[in-house]
C-alpha cells in the first residue's frame, strides 16, 4: 500500500485542485506555504502543552498512558518530526504540480513512496522507513499504557509479591520493546532474515566497547530472575545504603535517606558483596555501649538498664517472637575508670532503628540521672544492625593508667 501511495498524486488525480490554483501559482504557493506552517505551529501548541500536561484532557490521558507526572514524554519528540517528514515533502510535491512540473513531481513522489532509493543491492524506500518508525513509537506508547495497567490494575488482583510484581511488569516492558522494535522493522521493508548480520557486526561491538553494557543487562536480569534484592528493600553497597526504588535495564535506582538517588550498575550488586538488611524479613537490631563511671555500683546500673529496655514499647521482649531473644544488658568491660556496659535488642522493623536509639538515650539520661550514676567522658557507641544478625562491637576506649 505504501509502495502505491505515490500514484495517488499523479497528475490525472490533480485536476481536483481547484483551476485558481493551476492559473494563480503566486498565489497557492503563498497558501500552501501558510498552511504548513500553521499546521506546524498546531501540531508544535498540542505536542508540547501535552507533553507538560497543561490541560485537563492532557493530564488524564497521560495517566492512561502511564506517563508519571512532571515527566517528559519522549515519543512525542520523534512523533513530530515524523509529521514534519510528511507534510513538507508532500506541500512540495503540490507545488511543483502548481507550477506545472507534474513530470518533476511524479518522480519524486515514486522516489520516496514508491521504488525508493538504490544503496547497494537494496532499495530504500523513505515512506516505509517513516512508516516503520510511526508504527514503533505508536506500539511503544501502547505498551506503555499497558504496562501501567499491569502494574497497577492487574497484578495486585494477583495478591503475588510486590516483588515478583515488578519483576513481571519490567520483563513485559522488555519484550513489548522487542516485538515493536520488530514490527517497525517489517514495516520498514527490512529483511528480519538478514538481522544475523546486524547481530554479527554488535558482537563486534560487544568485543570492542560494550562488554559493560550488556554485562549491566544480563546482570539486571538475573536480579529480575534470581531476585537477591527486590524493589523496597534496604541494602548496603559499599558505603551506599538505602531503599532500591527501581531495577532498571543498566542500573539499579537507591534512594539513601536524604532523599538522593544513587544509581549503581547492575553488575555490581552481582559481582560484590550486598548486605540485604530485610530480605528475609523486617527485624533489625539496636546495639550501644554505654560506659559509666567505676565508682557506680554494677549491680544498680545493671538493674536501671534492664528497667529501660524492658519499658521500651518498641524493642522485642523475650519470648514476643520465636525465635529471638529479648533485650540484653551486659557487662563488657572495666578499667581506666570506666564500666563498660553494653545494651541491645530486636526491633520490628530494621528502619525504625534510628528512632528507637534515640528514645533509649533519652530514657538512659534520665534514669541515671534519677539515680545518680554518672556516665563517663568517653563517647558512647552505637551500631544499627539489620536482619537479626549478631556482630560484636569495639570496645569503648578507656582513660589511659
Amino acid at each position: 500500500m505504501v509502495e502505491n501511495a505515490g500514484h495517488l498524486f499523479n497528475e490525472r488525480n490533480l485536476r481536483m485542485l481547484p483551476t485558481w490554483a493551476l492559473a494563480n501559482p503566486t498565489t497557492s504557493t503563498l497558501v500552501l506555504i501558510a498552511f504548513g506552517v500553521v499546521c506546524s505551529l498546531v501540531v508544535e501548541f498540542i505536542t508540547r502543552t501535552l507533553d507538560t500536561g497543561r490541560y485537563a484532557w492532557q493530564r488524564r490521558l497521560r495517566r492512561r498512558i502511564g506517563v508519571e507526572e512532571g515527566k517528559r514524554i519522549s515519543e512525542l519528540k520523534w512523533l513530530t518530526l515524523s509529521y514534519q517528514f510528511v507534510l513538507w515533502p508532500f506541500i512540495g510535491f503540490l507545488l511543483l504540480h502548481v507550477w506545472g512540473q507534474h513530470d518533476l513531481g511524479d518522480r519524486v513522489s515514486e522516489v520516496l513512496t514508491g521504488q525508493g532509493v538504490k544503496i547497494g543491492k537494496s532499495h530504500v524506500v523513505p515512506s516505509s522507513l517513516l512508516l516503520g518508525l510511526i508504527w514503533f513509537f505508536l506500539l511503544i506508547t501502547f505498551t506503555r499504557y499497558i504496562k501501567k495497567k499491569l502494574e497497577e490494575d492487574w497484578l495486585p488482583l494477583s495478591h503475588l509479591d510486590p516483588g515478583v510484581r515488578v519483576s513481571v511488569a519490567t520483563l513485559f516492558g522488555y519484550i513489548t520493546f522487542i516485538i515493536a522494535a520488530m514490527v517497525g522493522l517489517s514495516v520498514a521493508g527490512l529483511d528480519l532474515s538478514k538481522l544475523a548480520i546486524v547481530a554479527g557486526a554488535l558482537s563486534v561491538g560487544i568485543g570492542f566497547g560494550l562488554q559493560n553494557v550488556i554485562n549491566n543487562f544480563v546482570s539486571g536480569l538475573i536480579l529480575l530472575f534470581e531476585r537477591p534484592v527486590r524493589v523496597g528493600d534496604y541494602v548496603r553497597v559499599g558505603a551506599t545504603e538505602g531503599f532500591i526504588r527501581h531495577i532498571r535495564i543498566r542500573a539499579t535506582e537507591i534512594e539513601t535517606w536524604d532523599k538522593t538517588m544513587i544509581i549503581v550498575p547492575n553488575s555490581e550488586l552481582i559481582s560484590t558483596r550486598v548486605e540485604n538488611l530485610t530480605y528475609g524479613n523486617t527485624y533489625g537490631r539496636v546495639v550501644m555501649a554505654v560506659p559509666v563511671s567505676d565508682d557506680c555500683r554494677p549491680d544498680q546500673v545493671r538493674t536501671v538498664l534492664q528497667a529501660v529496655v524492658a519499658a521500651s514499647p518498641r524493642l522485642i521482649q523475650a519470648g514476643q517472637i520465636p525465635g529471638l531473644g529479648g533485650p540484653y544488658v551486659s557487662l563488657k568491660d572495666f578499667g581506666g575508670g570506666t564500666l563498660s556496659f553494653e545494651i541491645g535488642g530486636y526491633v520490628m522493623n530494621v528502619n525504625d532503628r534510628g528512632g528507637i536509639a534515640s528514645e533509649l538515650r533519652y530514657a538512659i539520661l534520665a534514669a541515671f540521672a534519677a539515680e545518680g550514676i554518672r556516665l563517663t567522658s568517653g563517647k558512647q557507641q552505637l551500631e544499627l544492625l539489620g536482619g537479626g544478625l549478631p556482630k560484636v562491637l569495639p570496645e569503648p576506649a578507656g582513660d589511659t593508667p
